[in-house]
């Protein structure tokens, strides 16, 4: 089952303070519920834990997560993460392109397309189950990563 989620946020933090977060994974990928990163691999490649629940299924991946694209001087990223069931019951794939965008009134506007393809159990609950968690899942993420974000501004003007 493929879904596409195309999804949007502004923060009020300067473009570089937003860049240094997205591109360090130990910076960004605790706002993700149900995201540990384990160790990194290599360059720009992760291991860790997707882990979420659709409806009365729980289901917890053994991931593979890259960096497949750090884009400085266009302000974009793209990021894959392939995921095993830990129990065997299948796997899942996410491609996410995140573009930032500089605000003239100030802040930063994120733009960001994933495109999800589930196998397995889960799949079975198709995908509008999926693109509510996947909502559920993004509206967590820009509150803990816009709390991380002012955190952090507070601690650099302190």
């Amino acid at each position: 089952m493929k879904t596409q989620l195309d999804k949007s946020f502004e923060v009020p933090q300067s473009t570089d303070l937003v860049w240094e977060h997205l591109i360090d994974p130990e910076k960004i990928m605790d706002c993700v519920p149900g995201v540990t990163i384990d160790e990194k691999v290599g360059d720009n490649h992760y291991k860790g834990k997707v882990g979420m629940k659709f409806g009365p299924m729980g289901v917890k991946y053994d991931a593979d997560i890259h960096y497949n694209e750090i884009d400085k001087a266009n302000r974009k990223i793209i990021i894959t993460g392939e995921g095993v069931d830990s129990k065997g019951n299948g796997n899942a794939e996410m491609m996410m392109t995140i573009d930032l965008i500089e605000r003239a009134e100030g802040g930063v506007k994120l733009d960001a397309i994933m495109d999800v393809t589930i196998n397995g159990k889960i799949a079975q609950f198709g995908s509008r189950l999926i693109t509510t968690v996947s909502n559920q899942l993004f509206k967590q993420f820009v509150s803990n990563f816009s709390k991380k974000l002012a955190a952090a501004e507070a601690a650099t003007s302190a």
